[in-house]
């Protein structure tokens, strides 16, 4: 019996996010099995930002804390596209970003090993 990989989840991303990681330099920590970079977001200081969902109801927000997740959560890791479009982006009325033209939005996926962030959306 195969077991199931969890749904990703696309949780809102709200206005103040965008804003807070305008600020921020993303940092390459690992690539993915394809070679795609993963990584995290640092301040001005090199302290870790990092990218955790909170819970609201069924569904979630993005939030960047400077703590780590409660528990021994791994934080999320980050693809190098996600990170740009929230450094990057602004918010549309509907949740989703814009950013170059395009329309994404950032989800949660785990590869069994980890949970990483990516965008979705068309350019």
């Amino acid at each position: 019996m195969m077991n199931a990989m969890p749904t990703p989840q696309k949780p809102r991303t709200p206005a103040q996010l965008l804003a807070t990681a305008g600020h921020l330099t993303f940092r390459a920590t690992t690539r993915d099995r394809g070679g795609s970079t993963l990584g995290v977001l640092v301040d001005s200081s090199g302290a870790l930002q990092h990218l955790a969902i909170a819970k609201e109801g069924d569904t979630g927000t993005w939030t960047l804390s400077s703590a780590l997740p409660p528990g021994g959560i791994k934080p999320v890791l980050l693809y190098e596209s996600a990170a740009n479009i929230l450094r990057g982006g602004n918010l549309n009325e509907d949740g989703s970003i814009n950013y170059q033209g395009g329309s994404y939005v950032i989800e949660s996926s785990f590869d069994g090993k980890e949970w990483t962030a990516k965008v979705s959306g068309s350019a």
